[in-house]
C-alpha cells in the first residue's frame, strides 16, 4: 500500500509532518511552518490517507505521535536532511540573504560564552538565518546530527562516537572565585585552604562538572561540595551572598562576574583546561553554510583561546 503511494507524496507533507511532531501541537507547527492552521490540518488529513493510518492523535493540549509515525520519524528526517544536503552543495551561499536555521546543542555555559558572539555575527552581517539551541543527551548526538535535526554538538570532550567530525574550538584555565572579602582571600591560597571551603557545583553537563572532582581525585582528595545547580545564570548571586567558592572556566569570570565583586585564584591543584569542541555529522561535510558556520565558530575563538594561553603561561 505504502509503496503504491510514494508517487503521491509532496515533499511538503513531510515537512509538515516533521513539524508535527517536534512541536506535538498543529497550532505550533502552523506557527513554526508560517502556514495558517486550516492548511496544515489539511496537510494531516493528506498523510493520513497515504499512509492508512491517523499519524497524530490528541494529548492534552497538544497531539501525540501514533506507533506507525515514530517509525517513520526517524527515517523521514533523514531522507528530508539527505535531500537537503544534496541540494545545498550545489547552491551558493549567502550568510546575509540564507533563511536557514542552524540548530545547536550546548549547555547554558557555552550558549554565553559561544553562541552569543555568534548571533552578534549574524546580526552585524544583516542575516536572516535563525539560531536555536536546545539540550540533546549526549547519547542521543549522533542520531539527532545524522537525521539533519541539529547542525551542530558543543562539547567540553571529543565525542565517544567516532563517526563524528570535531574540531577543538577553545581551551581554558579552571579558576577558584569566591566574593570580595572573603576570609580565604587574607592569606595564602593552599589546597588545604581549598579543602576547608564549601564549594559550589555546576552539574549540568557530567563530564564538564567532573573535571574538578576527577582532578582532586587524582590528588587523592575530596572538596565539600554544599550547593549544586544546574544551570549558571545563578553563580553571582550565590557567590555574594555566601562564602561558597566555585571552581569554573576563567572565560566565565570575565564575562560575567564583576571584578569589585569578585576574586579569582589559581587552582591549588593540577588540572586540565577545559576543552570546547565543535560537533557534525561527516555527511554535511561540504556544505557551504556549515562550512561558513565552522569558520566563524573558529575565527570568533581564536583570539580568546590566544588569550587564555597567555593568561595560563604568566
Amino acid at each position: 500500500m505504502l509503496l503504491r503511494n510514494l508517487s503521491r507524496i509532496d515533499l511538503n507533507l513531510l515537512h509538515v509532518f516533521v513539524v508535527i511532531h517536534q512541536e506535538a501541537s498543529i497550532t505550533r507547527a502552523a506557527e513554526v511552518l508560517n502556514l495558517s492552521q486550516p492548511a496544515v490540518s489539511n496537510s494531516v488529513a493528506k498523510l493520513r490517507s497515504l499512509f492508512g493510518d491517523p499519524l497524530f492523535v490528541r494529548a492534552g493540549n497538544g497531539v501525540a505521535p501514533t506507533p506507525l509515525a515514530q517509525r517513520l520519524i526517524v527515517p523521514v528526517r533523514e531522507a528530508l536532511s539527505t535531500l537537503e544536503r544534496a541540494f545545498g552543495e550545489h547552491e551558493p551561499f549567502d550568510p546575509a540573504t540564507s533563511h536557514r536555521i542552524l540548530r545547536f546543542s550546548m549547555s547554558d555555559f557555552a550558549e554565553a560564552i559561544l553562541l552569543a558572539p555568534l548571533v552578534g555575527e549574524l546580526s552585524s552581517t544583516g542575516s536572516r538565518m535563525k539560531v536555536e539551541n536546545f539540550f540533546v543527551p549526549e547519547r542521543d548526538l549522533h542520531e539527532k546530527l545524522a537525521s539533519g535535526e541539529l547542525d551542530f554538538a558543543i562539547e567540553f570532550r571529543p565525542p565517544s562516537e567516532p563517526n563524528l567530525r570535531r574540531v577543538l574550538l577553545m581551551e581554558d584555565e579552571f579558576v577558584c572565585v569566591m566574593r570580595s572579602g572573603h576570609p580565604a582571600l587574607e592569606g595564602e591560597f593552599t589546597l588545604g585552604a581549598y579543602l576547608q571551603l564549601e564549594h559550589l557545583h555546576i552539574f549540568n553537563r557530567p563530564r564538564f562538572s567532573n573535571l574538578v572532582d576527577g582532578a582532586l581525585a587524582a590528588a587523592k582528595q575530596r572538596r565539600r561540595v554544599t550547593v549544586s545547580i544546574e544551570h549558571c545564570l545563578a553563580v553571582g548571586s550565590i557567590l555574594a551572598m555566601s562564602d561558597l567558592c566555585v571552581t569554573i572556566p576563567r572565560i566565565f569570570v570575565e564575562r560575567f562576574l564583576p571584578d569589585e565583586g569578585f576574586a579569582m585564584r589559581p587552582t591549588p591543584f593540577p588540572m586540565a583546561p577545559l576543552q570546547t569542541w565543535l560537533l557534525w555529522h561527516p555527511a554535511t561535510e561540504r556544505s557551504p553554510a556549515h562550512g561558513w558556520v565552522k569558520q566563524i565558530m573558529q575565527r570568533l575563538t581564536a583570539s580568546r583561546d590566544e588569550q587564555a594561553a597567555g593568561h595560563s603561561s604568566q
